[in-house]
């Protein structure tokens, strides 16, 4: 009936917000981690991503994964996010540097967005940066900014480091991460980009050969036309291929 529909109807939501209670529109699906494509696996790749962007700007040759059963982390080995503006970056949507072409010639993410998503749906959610011999901290809980070092001196390399841990009360309390599925995850990544070198635990994951190696894993049996799958895995950019294959996919 037109008398239940009011003014008091009408609901502005915050960034933080909306993400929390449409994480669909962000992510894809939520999951518990059993399938593929669930949602705790986009929040990986989301922050890989950002890595990825570093790798093809010629910033950093190694990505270190670390993943338990309900916690992440990804070290890169970039320019690292600008300390002062950590908390914009990973938690103010529509906020980032990829709008700057000067900054950012390639990149898999471009709407300054997918990283606030992973902050907003994570139980805890910590990113530090370090730039030229200085780092900052700052943490979060469910997206809220809950503190914030100040910057000091340190001895690390440059780059970025993110932890995050998916809230369960939108995931559910069973959730878990399977192994295998970021396995074949970071091959795809290192099949898109030769001389990267990611590693999962410890266990690295590097092509030399780039889309050719995707092929021989992914194929059976003897290629009916060899020839062309060298001319066609040599001729295209890698790094420019997994542009693409992200962008066709609506990530960020």
């Amino acid at each position: 009936m037109a008398s239940n529909y009011t003014e008091a109807s009408i609901k502005t939501l915050s960034s933080l917000e909306h993400i929390r209670l449409r994480p669909g529109m962000y992510i894809g699906r939520l999951g518990n981690g059993n399938h593929a494509e669930d949602g705790i696996y986009v929040l990986i790749k989301e922050t890989i991503d950002n890595s990825i962007d570093e790798f093809m700007m010629g910033q950093g040759k190694k990505i270190e994964v670390e993943i338990t059963e309900r916690s992440v982390k990804v070290r890169d080995y970039g320019r690292g996010i600008p300390l002062g503006k950590l908390v914009d970056c990973v938690s103010i949507i529509n906020t980032g540097a990829k709008y700057d072409s000067e900054t950012f010639q390639k990149a898999v993410g471009l709407n300054g967005v997918g990283q606030k998503a992973v902050n907003a749906l994570s139980l805890n959610y910590r990113a530090q940066a370090v730039r030229e011999g200085e780092t900052k901290v700052v943490d979060f809980e469910k997206g809220k900014l809950k503190s914030q070092s100040r910057v000091t001196k340190t001895d690390e390399r440059n780059g970025t480091l993110i932890e995050f841990t998916p809230d369960e009360a939108l995931f559910g309390k069973d959730f878990k991460f399977r192994l295998e599925f970021i396995e074949d995850m970071l091959w795809n990544y290192a099949f898109l980009n030769r001389g990267l070198t990611l590693t999962l635990n410890g266990k690295p994951f590097k092509s030399a050969n780039g889309l050719k190696d995707l092929l021989t894993k992914e194929l059976s049996g003897e290629p009916l036309y060899p020839s062309s799958i060298s001319r066609a895995t040599t001729s295209k950019s890698p790094s420019r291929t997994a542009t693409t294959t992200a962008r066709n996919t609506g990530r960020s």
